[in-house]
């Protein structure tokens, strides 16, 4: 079986990487992130009943160090970085997203970056009424009548990821504010930042940088 490729799509200046894990078997995977003994003690430290979500952080790492060059770590403050083996990987910026069957990352020369994947038919009313007004779904209807709520989701998840504000409420701090073709304006408490949606068969995707 061949395995699966990576898919990049360009979003302005910076660049998504997905990719899909469904047929990709966890022992490839393992093989293809090359861990540092840090690593696989984080790895050995999932359950067995975690065996989608290690396949994730696997696939996220994958993709640092076949299309980055580079490694994942961590901020103090949560925000990942890229853990560079060239000068020219530490300018890079980066951001993590995963879902069932996916894992994503964002790459950004131009600043902190966020993105958020989530599979396309999710039913997400229930946490958009928690997090959203009904005029920001309406917003998001206008751009991505299918799944409003799911949209409003994904892109509160990927500005909050880009702003790395903490202590932030997702409800009154970070707001859908225009939506025009595929592109999202969102204000991060003083900040505003534009986003862009990106979808394939089964996925929703956004994401943008500052």
């Amino acid at each position: 079986m061949a395995t699966a490729a990576t898919i990049k799509r360009q979003l302005g200046g910076a660049a998504v990487y997905l990719l899909p894990l469904a047929d990709i078997p966890e022992a490839e995977l393992l093989a293809r992130a090359c861990l540092t003994a840090d690593e696989r003690m984080r790895y050995a430290s999932f359950l067995p009943a975690q065996a989608q979500r290690r396949k994730e952080w696997l696939g996220a790492r994958v993709l640092a160090a076949e299309e980055l060059g580079g490694r994942i770590g961590y901020e103090p403050s949560g925000r990942p970085l890229l853990l560079p083996v060239s000068s020219s990987a530490g300018k890079l910026h980066i951001s993590i997203s995963h879902t069932m069957g996916w894992a994503a990352l964002m790459v950004s020369s131009g600043g902190p970056c966020g993105v958020d994947i989530e599979p396309i038919g999710r039913c997400a009313e229930q946490a958009a009424g928690r997090i959203a007004s009904p005029g920001e779904i309406a917003v998001a209807a206008a751009v991505f009548p299918e799944n409003p709520a799911l949209l409003v989701w994904c892109a509160k998840e990927a500005a909050y990821k880009a702003a790395g504000s903490p202590c932030t409420d997702f409800r009154n701090d970070v707001r859908l504010e225009r939506a025009a073709a595929r592109t999202l304006i969102i204000g991060v408490k003083a900040e505003s930042i534009m986003l862009e949606i990106f979808s394939m068969e089964t996925l929703l995707g956004v994401g943008g940088s500052l």
